[in-house]
């Protein structure tokens, strides 16, 4: 009887260090940036790019989408920094939000100067995002989806939020994005963006499940930034 235990204890070992081997070999296949979001890659601080002045007002913490390098993202942190907005795009653990979702604590402490903090994130990067906003209802002022919807249920709180999607989106299709909006603050903006897919929210090219854009990722991500801006301006 002991040695059957022993041979199954075993067997469930081995096959939790395979499960774990191949999750690990999965996630180092990563979605790569472009050489144009490299040339905009901001100044490095503690494993994040920092874009803008650590004095202003407002802040936004940016939670990259699972398996992409946060560096994809950097136009979106160089075009905000020039409405004015400090922008942090942290680089989370294996690229998944997942594992680090109060990662925004480590941010909003290290710059105390920022009055006014938001949080965005891409695909898992904005769910991770807003269960740390539901975690911190004191410490986050609104949440930003670009493609992304709650993993908790938002739809008692008063929280400001920008849902921004993609008509063409494959990963988080526009019937998953309609079915989740029951989540969503009563306190919330929708804004689709014709001929738009998943991937075109970063630069990184094209992603496994996502649909053909019409449309190319920086006038994509341009759009995306007109919208993050009037709705911050809106906020304040």
């Amino acid at each position: 009887m002991k040695k059957s235990l022993k041979i199954i204890l075993l067997s469930f070992i081995a096959l939790l260090v395979l499960i774990t081997a191949g999750f690990l070999i999965w996630a180092q296949v990563a979605y790569k940036p472009t050489k144009e979001a490299l040339s905009l890659v901001g100044k490095k601080e503690d494993r994040a790019m920092v874009f803008g002045n650590p004095n202003a007002e407002t802040g936004i913490i940016f939670y990259q989408g699972a398996k992409v390098e946060a560096e994809a993202y950097s136009y979106i942190g160089y075009e905000l920094q020039k409405k004015g907005y400090f922008t942090v795009i942290p680089q989370l653990p294996l690229r998944f939000a997942i594992f680090d979702v109060n990662k925004a604590d480590e941010i909003i402490k290290s710059y105390p100067q920022v009055r006014r903090w938001y949080i965005a994130g891409h695909s898992l990067g904005g769910a991770m995002g807003a269960r740390y906003a539901y975690e911190n209802k004191d410490k986050v002022a609104g949440i930003m989806f670009l493609a992304a919807y709650p993993a908790d249920d938002l739809s008692n709180t008063s929280i400001p939020i920008l849902s921004v999607y993609g008509e063409r989106d494959g990963v988080a299709t526009l019937s998953q994005m309609k079915e989740k909006e029951q989540l969503l603050s009563k306190n919330t903006t929708l804004h689709m963006i014709k001929g738009g897919n998943h991937a075109h929210f970063g630069m990184y090219g094209e992603q496994k499940g996502d649909n053909k854009s019409t449309i190319t990722a920086k006038q994509q991500q341009k759009e995306t930034i007109e919208v993050m801006t009037e709705w911050l301006n809106r906020q304040r």
